[in-house]
């Protein structure tokens, strides 16, 4: 798998969007905007968020 900045990827248990963002830093955090603001997740390597996201998100086109 590859993390590529600014895809969107959907929880599979909330069935919420997110889109993945790199930090300059080469960190990586999914960030949600719904009607209660902006939300981000920890910062978190790509190896970790790539865990993350093949745990509990699939891909959205």
């Amino acid at each position: 798998m590859r993390l590529r900045n600014g895809d969107f990827y959907t929880n599979i248990f909330t069935n919420k969007l997110y889109r993945l963002n790199e930090d300059n830093d080469s960190s990586w955090n999914l960030s949600l905007r719904d009607e209660e603001g902006y939300h981000e997740t920890g910062k978190m390597s790509g190896r970790d968020m790539i865990r993350l996201v093949k745990g509990s998100y699939k891909k959205s086109y």
